[in-house]
């Protein structure tokens, strides 16, 4: 007997009988262990048993043996006196009658109360498994737990679970209790006829002792495990039947009860809500999916912010590659914030507060600026943001959208039309100054002039002229390369003979210096003689305005690894090494250069290296030990096998 068994009813029958009573877990073992043995060895609805000189009365409920009420101990007037309740014939056997009611009653009790605290079990399963059901967004999980919950909960040695497809037919099966063994034995799969077609079309609950007596039976497929006792239930959502549950064959009865059909049905309108919430999401997932498709195609990158708290909630793949690193949203805001340094248009930090998306986010304001962008790789990139905030329809800021394009090559090329235009003024304007007042001062007093004078004024013209035709051949060659224009006419080189072309041109201009030439004999090279003779040419020059007057220039020339190194070495002051990062950019000059007025644009070694490399080649600078610079560059060399 249990011992929650309601301690009033026992103190009523011990009032009333004047003698103890005790359900059997509230004895000594040995008491237990005698009463039991009464029990079973008397025929009598109550037993009785002595234990040390103690009289005992024991009864059992006659459907419930574990329900048993002792009554003791008590002694009768002819026993030996003790301090127990004495109890003559007729006390006696009003007790007797008094405990094979009560024990009665007291069983109907103790299978309540099993009965409530099995309902109570079903019910906490139900409702922590319904809770998670209803959190599942995978379908085939959600549907494996339904079919699992169902039969424990019941206790049925099988269950099934049909789900509709899309035309009204219940198609697909899942089941439980079943192995895959026994699966695998049908000879072929349910096709929901019979019972389940039945329950589709009227979506009731149906409930059979032995399925195979109904009408609507067709039997077992092959392979099929035999089944009487039948629970089936429609699953439904909104009103529409989107499946049904199939238990059988419940193992503690014959049949499923009606407290089964209860929890059955409650468990069932769980599963229609979680099989529509599953489909609920998977739609959204899959426009979700289709909306970042879309997003991620688009040539600007985009950024989400929504608050309470701050935070990134979606990020396109434009907007990843041009901040340098993976962006997985959902990310804190300060955290993606630190990710990259920004700055202003003019270099100076941009505080988080002043970045556009959080002012849109926090304060509503709708901004359009520059903002410079460091990423982790150390580059800085030039942004144009457009921010703005979204409301809802009470003016409540929901999040906030930023549209931000790379223009760094836009700001690049307006800084080199800049530099273009500053340097192009400046060193056109002197050649042309040159040639236009010699011009002038022969056309107006060239008949006065001795013939010194006109040699000269004429020299410098002349001289002017190839200087001028230079700088326009370098501004040329730098538009070709930014628009593709660029190609290559190989051919076979004589290195020496192209070589001591290029210093013959050069001694006039710089008849100052002496040139030292060192060739390899018969050396070979494979390229485009034109693009070479300017890559030599543009050395040359700078190494002509590098080095003072009356020092040496040197041009060596040998094969190496299947190439053809030109190094071309001057005596000069050499490039200071805060130069060295920035002489073959575009418009770079070096400090002595500048320092020392010398005249040019900052192209000859920017050119000199894309066409170096466009041969396959490669161009660097070394300072020497003893001073000076001396740079080199490769091309492919033509050996015995080429």
């Amino acid at each position: 007997m249990p011992r929650h068994t309601p301690a009033p009813l026992l103190a009523a029958l011990e009032a009333a009988l004047d003698a103890p009573i005790r359900t059997l877990d509230d004895l000594p073992a040995a008491l237990q262990r005698l009463a039991r043995h009464a029990l079973e060895h008397q025929a009598a609805a109550v037993a009785s048993f002595t234990a040390d000189g103690q009289r005992y009365l024991a009864s059992r409920a006659v459907h419930d043996r574990s329900a048993i009420l002792v009554l003791g101990p008590y002694r009768r007037h002819d026993d030996p006196p003790t301090g127990t309740p004495v109890l003559d014939a007729a006390a006696e056997a009003r007790a007797r009658r008094a405990l094979e009611l009560a024990v009665h009653d007291l069983s109907q009790v103790a299978v309540a109360e099993r009965q409530r605290r099995a309902l109570a079990s079903q019910l906490d399963l139900i409702s922590s498994a319904a809770i998670a059901i209803t959190a599942e967004r995978d379908v085939e999980t959600v549907l494996h737990r339904i079919v699992d919950l169902a039969r424990e909960v019941v206790g049925a040695r099988y269950a099934a679970l049909g789900i509709k497809d899309e035309h009204g037919a219940a198609l697909r099966f899942l089941f439980s209790g079943m192995s895959a063994e026994e699966q695998a034995r049908f000879a072929e799969d349910p096709h929901g006829r019979g019972l389940p077609a039945l329950l589709l079309r009227e979506g009731k609950t149906i409930r059979l002792a032995d399925l195979r007596s109904h009408p609507a039976s067709v039997g077992f497929p092959e392979g099929h495990p035999e089944m009487r006792s039948f629970l089936g239930v429609p699953v439904t959502s909104r009103g529409r039947i989107l499946g049904n549950l199939y238990l059988t064959d419940k193992e503690t009865a014959g049949e499923f009860t009606d407290e089964d059909v209860r929890l059955v049905e409650l468990l069932a309108r769980y599963a229609g809500v979680a099989i529509e919430n599953a489909g609920l999401y998977q739609r959204a997932e899959g426009q979700q999916a289709r909306l970042q498709a879309i997003i991620d195609q688009l040539p600007e990158a985009i950024l989400l912010l929504e608050p309470d708290p701050d935070r990134v909630t979606l990020v396109n793949t434009q907007a990843a590659r041009l901040l340098g690193w993976e962006i997985h949203p959902p990310i804190p805001l300060d955290a993606f914030l630190e990710a990259n340094a920004r700055y202003q248009a003019d270099e100076v930090p941009l505080a988080p507060s002043d970045v556009p998306v959080v002012r849109a986010l926090r304060y509503g304001e709708t901004t359009r600026r520059e903002v410079r962008i460091q990423r982790p790789d150390g580059a800085t990139i030039t942004t144009l943001v457009n921010a703005a905030p979204l409301r809802d329809p009470n003016g409540r800021i929901t999040a906030a959208i930023a549209v931000f394009q790379d223009i760094t090559a836009l700001k690049d090329a307006e800084q080199l039309k800049d530099d273009f235009l500053a340097l192009v003024s400046h060193e056109l304007r002197t050649p042309m100054t040159t040639i236009q007042g010699g011009a002038l001062l022969l056309l107006q007093s060239g008949e006065q002039l001795d013939a010194e004078t006109r040699r000269m004024i004429l020299t410098d013209i002349a001289g002017e002229s190839r200087r001028l035709a230079g700088l326009v051949e370098n501004m040329v060659q730098l538009a070709n390369i930014r628009a593709g224009r660029f190609g290559l006419d190989s051919e076979p080189i004589h290195v020496r003979t192209l070589i001591e072309r290029a210093v013959a041109a050069l001694r006039d201009s710089a008849p100052q210096h002496t040139f030292e030439v060192g060739v390899e004999p018969d050396l070979l090279a494979l390229g485009d003689p034109s693009r070479i003779d300017q890559v030599i040419h543009n050395v040359l020059h700078n190494a002509i305005k590098y080095a003072p007057g009356a020092t040496p220039i040197e041009i060596r020339a040998a094969r190496d690894n299947g190439m053809v190194v030109i190094s071309v070495r001057d005596h000069g002051p050499g490039i200071d090494e805060d130069d060295l990062p920035f002489v073959f950019s575009r418009f770079e000059r070096g400090r002595q250069v500048v320092l020392r007025h010398t005249s040019g644009l900052g192209l000859g070694l920017y050119l000199a290296k894309h066409l170096i490399e466009a041969h396959g080649g490669q161009i660097w600078i070394e300072r020497p030990p003893d001073g000076g610079t001396c740079i080199h560059f490769t091309i492919p060399a033509i050996t015995d096998d080429r």
